[in-house]
């Protein structure tokens, strides 16, 4: 800058010749965010304490969300999720197994609640781990949700125990948050496939890691 405000930080480099000693401010939009945190919250999570520490790492997630001004909710799920055999007869015909999956919803901080208000919820995780995962239902709802919010960058980070999902159907709702500008980031417990599925995954064989693997 060749004007502007004296900075006083750049007399030294005044000393030796330079003329940029000035400062101006600039005020330019910030890129706004948004961010869904989904929690596995399945019978099979509440096994090595895998509840207690994802609902550890949701409240730190949100105090950082919360602190950096960027709007975030946190819910979990959890539900039915089973095959049903169609057993046709004739010929011609031959049965089909359809992957049938009801998800049930768990709104522990929705987008318009407050930190201060959620505190209660948010901190009520680790006692409704039960049902099934009905995962890809509720990550496609999810995905879906967040394609609509007007912020400019919107990550869904999910948390989960699964490993009896269907690869190439999580690999199809990887392209379909590719192709709705939202990123997921998919932190899986125990033996999962999300580092297959997922552009960015990771698997924690310890559930003891799950908040450090989480952060990085």
């Amino acid at each position: 800058e060749e004007t502007g405000r004296i900075d006083r930080k750049a007399f030294t480099r005044f000393a030796v010749g330079s003329t940029a000693v000035f400062q101006k401010r600039v005020h330019v939009d910030a890129e706004r965010s948004a961010v869904s945190v989904l929690i596995d919250c399945s019978g099979s999570m509440y096994h090595e304490n895998r509840i207690n520490i994802a609902e550890s790492v949701a409240i730190q997630l949100s105090r950082i969300l919360d602190k950096a001004n960027v709007e975030f909710s946190v819910t979990g799920f959890h539900g039915d999720s089973s095959l049903v055999r169609s057993d046709a007869t004739g010929a011609n015909v031959k049965s089909v197994s359809v992957r049938y999956e009801q998800p049930v919803f768990i709104p522990f901080k929705t987008w318009k609640d407050s930190l201060q208000k959620a505190s209660a919820k948010l901190g009520s995780i680790h006692e409704l781990s039960r049902g099934s995962t009905p995962d890809y239902s509720s990550i496609s709802i999810m995905i879906d949700e967040l394609s609509q919010r007007s912020e400019q960058r919107k990550i869904l980070f999910l948390i989960t125990d699964a490993d009896g999902y269907n690869k190439s159907h999580m690999k199809y709702l990887q392209s379909v948050a590719d192709r709705l500008n939202v990123k997921v980031v998919a932190i899986g417990i125990g033996g999962t496939d999300v580092k297959s599925c997922f552009t960015n995954g990771e698997n924690v064989a310890n559930v003891n890691d799950l908040a450090s693997a989480s952060f990085n």
